[in-house]
């Protein structure tokens, strides 16, 4: 007779459910505050870029890349830029004026993106609809010009915060317990994978 086969499936799928659960609420809030949908940069002058992230989903640092939907390239900002500054200005010159702008925040080395802002707008500093920015003072300003170019380099690297490297799980003893609870789930998992085939 098979003992695991008189548990309900209901059971088992809400057992490794609330297994999961941790690996599934990751953390996937990232949202671009600043700039809005409808915003307009000036050349020559500093614009204020703010977000807002969730605290426990292990992203540290991001790149930021600026590109526009009617062109190909991107033009390279900042790399490893502490996400926990919320803020960073970018005094842009010679960047061509157009209303198709937007920002990536992105891992380059992976790939992986984060989050991109809603469609704004860049216009020359002597234009009529030129408004005037509000740069935060208490954060990093990074220059950048010209056009998008592929070939560049990011206009700005920040210096490692953490440079992602840790400890293995067993060797962290304060402030591991969700490492140690995913572990165990793991384990957990596997044991009742190979009991349910040999049984």
């Amino acid at each position: 007779m098979h003992v695991l086969s008189t548990i309900p499936a209901s059971v088992i799928g809400l057992f490794l459910t609330w297994c999961l659960f941790p690996v599934a609420y990751a953390g996937t809030y990232f949202v671009i505050q600043e700039p809005a949908q409808g915003t307009q940069w000036t050349n020559n002058a500093a614009n204020r870029v703010t977000w807002t992230k969730g605290l426990l989903d292990g992203v540290d640092v991001v790149d930021v890349e600026m590109s526009r939907l009617s062109q190909d390239g991107l033009i390279f900002v900042a790399r490893d830029v502490p996400s926990n500054l919320h803020a960073l200005n970018i005094f842009i010159q010679d960047v061509p004026p157009a209303d198709d702008y937007f920002l990536l925040f992105i891992n380059s080395t992976h790939g992986v993106m984060y989050a991109s802002s809603p469609q704004f707008a860049i216009v020359n500093s002597g234009a009529s609809n030129a408004t005037a920015s509000s740069p935060d003072p208490t954060v990093p300003t990074v220059t950048v010009s010209g056009s998008p170019n592929p070939t560049q380099v990011f206009a700005t690297t920040f210096p490692p915060s953490a440079n992602g490297a840790m400890l293995p799980t067993w060797q962290l003893i304060q402030g591991s317990g969700m490492q140690m609870f995913a572990l165990m789930s793991t384990l957990l998992i596997c044991l009742f994978g190979g009991a349910w085939t040999v049984l």
